[in-house]
C-alpha cells in the first residue's frame, strides 16, 4: 500500500513536471517570439539608421563643397551593401543630387525600411540636404526564421530535460530533501548533523562530501574576513596606481591634459594660461632629446616653486613643450595679466645647465579669462601671439578666429571650383626698359575669375592655397598657361616661384617639361622671392644651375624687403634684381630709400645684374628711378596687369 502511494506520488510529480514544462515551453515560445521579432526588427532598423548617421558627415562635406562626383561615388559604395536597395541624395530645396536603385528595388521589392536623414552643414545645424536610404528587410526575415527554428529545437530539448529531471527526482527526492533540510539553517559557526553518512552509495558520498566541506568551511571562515580586507586594500592600491597613470605626466610628475579637463569641468569661474617654450625643437636637435627632457623636468620644478602654496593655481603639462596654469578661482583681470607678465619675465632670467652648457629659454603665453571653452580660447590666443611675435596675448572675441576659419573654408571651396572650371588665369603686366621706354618683358600674375566675371587678386587666396595644399596646383596652371601664351609671342616673360616650388622635385620636372614642350626656355624668367627661404643655397643653386643650362634666366624678387642679404647676389647666379616696392613707392621723397636703391644698383652693376624697380606708381617716382640708373621699371603708372599682352 505504501509503495503504491509512493509510486502514485512519483507519477504525479513526473506528470506535473511534464505539464509544467509544456506550459512553460508554450509561454516562453509565445513571449520570446514576440519580443525577439520586435528586437530583430529594431536591430535591422538601427543598422540602416547607423549607416545613414555614419555616412551623413561625408555627404555633408561633399554637398557643402559642391562635389557631386564624390557624392555619386559615396552612393555607389553604399549600394555595395547587399541590404541597401536605394540611395537618394537631395539638396536643401529637395532637388535630387544623386539617386541609385538596385535591380531588385526597381522590380518592385516592397519589404523594406526607409531611413530619411537630414544632412547638416559641417560644424553647423543648418540643413543643406537630405539622405534617403531604402534598406531591405531580408536580413530581418532570415533572423526570424533562424530564431524560430532554434527556439523550437531548444524548447523540445527543454521538454525532454524536464521529463528526465522528473524521473531523476522520483528516485532522489526523499534522501535529498532530508539533506536539504539539514542544510537549511547552515551557519559556518555552527556544526550541522548531515544524514546518510553511513550509506555506501551516491547519497552517502554526497553526505560525506558535505560533511567534509562543512569542516573546511569552518576552518577557513575566520580567514575569509582577513582575505576580504586584503583584497580591498589591493584593489584600492591598483585603482590609485591606474588613476596616477591616467592623470599624471610620467616625465615631469605634473597633472596632465586629462586632469585639466576634469578640473575645468569642476571649476565654476576661472581662467587659464597656456605656456609654450619657444623653439624647443632646436634644443632637442642641437643637444639631443635627453637634454630636452632634462630641461623640461627642471622647468616644471621651477614652475612648481613659483606657484607653491597658491591653492587657487594648478600647474599642468599639456604636451611636449606646453604647460598650463589653471586658475580655479578667478583673479582680477589686472592680477591675471600681471601673473602672465611676471611668469614671462622670470622665465627669461632662468638658466639651465646641461653638461656644462648654459641653456636659456623664452616662452610665449596665451590666456583665456573665461572658463567656458578656456583651453580652445587660450590656444587661439597662443597661436595669435606666435604669429604676431608677442610674448603674451589674451583671448579677445574681436580676434574673430572662428569667422576667419569659416572664411578660409569658403576660399578653399572657391579655389577648388576655380581649378575644376579652369578659372585660374594669368594677367600680364609690362616691364619697361628705362632708356628706350619700350616694353622689355611681361610679368605673369595669377588671378581668380569668379562666375560673375569679378577678377580676384592673389593676396586674397594665395596664403589659404598654401595651407590647403592647393598652391602647387596653382603654380602648375600658371606655368602651363604662361608658357602657352608666349610660345608664339616675341616677348620675354617672368613667372613667380616660391622656394617650396623649387624644393619640390615633381614641380621642377613639370616646369622643365613645359619649357621644352612650348620652346620658351630663352624667353622665361623665374622670379624667386628673396625673403622666403632662399637661404637653402644648395637646393636653390641646383635649381638655378639646371634652369640656366636650358637657357632660362633668374630674378630675385622683392629685394630690399626685410633683411636683404647681398650675399645672395654673390652666391646665386642671377640675372635680375627686382627692387622691392617699399623702397620705390616714396623714392622721390625718401632720401634714405634713395641711398639704399643707389647702393643696390651700384652693387648689381658691378656684378652685371640688371635691376628692375617695382611699384612705379607716378611720374615723379619714374623720373627718380631713371636718375638712379635703374635699368627697368614696372608699376601702375606705366602699365596695369591685363588679360592680354600688346601685339
Amino acid at each position: 500500500m505504501k509503495n503504491k502511494i509512493i509510486n502514485s506520488l512519483s507519477t504525479k510529480i513526473v506528470i506535473s513536471i511534464g505539464v509544467v514544462s509544456v506550459l512553460i515551453t508554450f509561454v516562453i515560445f509565445s513571449v520570446s517570439e514576440k519580443i525577439t521579432k520586435e528586437a530583430f526588427y529594431n536591430v535591422e532598423l538601427e543598422k540602416a539608421d547607423l549607416i545613414a548617421k555614419t555616412i551623413e558627415p561625408l555627404f555633408a562635406l561633399n554637398i557643402y563643397l559642391d562635389m557631386p562626383e564624390n557624392i555619386a561615388q559615396l552612393s555607389q559604395q553604399l549600394m555595395e551593401n547587399q541590404y541597401i536597395l536605394s540611395v537618394k541624395v537631395l539638396d536643401s530645396k529637395n532637388k535630387i543630387i544623386n539617386e541609385i536603385e538596385s535591380k531588385e528595388y526597381q522590380e518592385g521589392f516592397e519589404e523594406s525600411f526607409v531611413v530619411e536623414k537630414n544632412v547638416n552643414q559641417p560644424n553647423s545645424t543648418k540643413k543643406i540636404g537630405t539622405l534617403v536610404i531604402v534598406y531591405s528587410n531580408k536580413g530581418y526575415k532570415e533572423l526570424v526564421n533562424k530564431y524560430t527554428n532554434m527556439t523550437i529545437l531548444l524548447l523540445f530539448a527543454l521538454v525532454v530535460l524536464f521529463i528526465l529531471y522528473g524521473l531523476y527526482v522520483k528516485k532522489l527526492l526523499s534522501p535529498l530533501v532530508k539533506i536539504a533540510n539539514s542544510l537549511k539553517y547552515y551557519s559556518p559557526d555552527k556544526e550541522m548533523d548531515i544524514p546518510f553518512l553511513s550509506q555506501n552509495n551516491e547519497i552517502g558520498l554526497i553526505s560525506n562530501a558535505l560533511n567534509s566541506m562543512q569542516q573546511k568551511i569552518s576552518q577557513y571562515s575566520k580567514k575569509q574576513k582577513n582575505i576580504n580586507h586584503y583584497l580591498e586594500e589591493k584593489v584600492n592600491e591598483k585603482t590609485l596606481e591606474l588613476r596616477e597613470q591616467l592623470y599624471i605626466d610620467t616625465l615631469t610628475g605634473l597633472p596632465n591634459r586629462f586632469s585639466m579637463f576634469n578640473d575645468i569641468i569642476e571649476t565654476k569661474d576661472g581662467a587659464l594660461l597656456i605656456i609654450n617654450i619657444d623653439d624647443f625643437k632646436e634644443i632637442n636637435d642641437f643637444f639631443g632629446h635627453i637634454a630636452g627632457d632634462n630641461i623640461l623636468k627642471k622647468f616644471s620644478n621651477r614652475l612648481k616653486n613659483m606657484f607653491k602654496g597658491n591653492e587657487y593655481i594648478r600647474l599642468k603639462r599639456l604636451s611636449g613643450d606646453e604647460f598650463a596654469l589653471l586658475f580655479v578661482q578667478k583673479p582680477s583681470l589686472e592680477s591675471f595679466i600681471k601673473s602672465a607678465e611676471k611668469l614671462i619675465s622670470d622665465v627669461e632670467k632662468m638658466i639651465f645647465l646641461y653638461k656644462k652648457n648654459e641653456i636659456s629659454i623664452r616662452v610665449t603665453v596665451g590666456g583665456a579669462y573665461q572658463i567656458d571653452r578656456a583651453l580652445e580660447k587660450a590656444d587661439i590666443a597662443l597661436k595669435s601671439a606666435k604669429r604676431q611675435r608677442k610674448s603674451f596675448l589674451l583671448y579677445d572675441e574681436k580676434l574673430n578666429i572662428e569667422e576667419q576659419y569659416k572664411d578660409n573654408m569658403e576660399w578653399v571651396k572657391k579655389l577648388k571650383k576655380a581649378i575644376e572650371q579652369d578659372m585660374i588665369v594669368p594677367y600680364f603686366q609690362p616691364i619697361f626698359d628705362n632708356k628706350s621706354e619700350e616694353i622689355a618683358s611681361y610679368e605673369c600674375l595669377i588671378r581668380l575669375v569668379e562666375s560673375n566675371g569679378n577678377v580676384v587678386s592673389p593676396y586674397l587666396f594665395l596664403t589659404i592655397a598654401k595651407k590647403s595644399r592647393l598652391y602647387s596646383e596653382l603654380t602648375k596652371i600658371m606655368i602651363e598657361k604662361s608658357c602657352q601664351h608666349f610660345e608664339h609671342i616675341d616677348y620675354d616673360f617672368s613667372v613667380n616661384l616660391s622656394v617650396d616650388d623649387i624644393l619640390d622635385r615633381d614641380m621642377v620636372n613639370y616646369i622643365k617639361q613645359k619649357i621644352k614642350e612650348h620652346s620658351v626656355a630663352n624667353k622665361i624668367i623665374f622670379e624667386i622671392l628673396e625673403s622666403e627661404g632662399i637661404e637653402n643655397y644648395e637646393e636653390v643653386s641646383l635649381f638655378i644651375s639646371d634652369m640656366k643650362k636650358l637657357g632660362c634666366r633668374i630674378a630675385i624678387d622683392d629685394f630690399g624687403s626685410g633683411y636683404s642679404n647681398f650675399e645672395h647676389l654673390l652666391k646665386l647666379d642671377i640675372d635680375y634684381i627686382k627692387i622691392d616696392g617699399t623702397l620705390i613707392k616714396n623714392l622721390d621723397k625718401d632720401a634714405n630709400a634713395q641711398v639704399v636703391v643707389e647702393t643696390i644698383v651700384d652693387f648689381a652693376k658691378r656684378l652685371n645684374i640688371l635691376t628692375v624697380a617695382e611699384f612705379v606708381h607716378n611720374e615723379a617716382v619714374f623720373m627718380k628711378v631713371k636718375e638712379l640708373n635703374v635699368n627697368r621699371s614696372q608699376g601702375f603708372a606705366l602699365g596695369m596687369p591685363e588679360e592680354n599682352t600688346k601685339k
